[in-house]
């Protein structure tokens, strides 16, 4: 997979669990807002892990 497209993914995750945390909030439902907002974070944190590796590929 190119990299443009692997950066991609997470991206596209992140994305959506945004829209369904802003979703959630506005019915106030806190449970499922802190879950969304906890699945952000996870996947922000897959893309930096993604990101760093292929870094760590393009400059060895």
């Amino acid at each position: 997979m190119e990299n443009e497209k692997l950066v991609e993914v997470p991206d596209k995750l992140i994305e959506r669990s945004e829209r369904w945390s802003k979703d959630v909030e506005k019915r106030k439902d806190l449970n499922s807002f802190i879950f969304y907002e906890g699945q952000t974070k996870a996947f922000e944190e897959v893309k930096r892990m993604v990101k760093r590796d292929i870094d760590k590929y393009l400059h060895s």
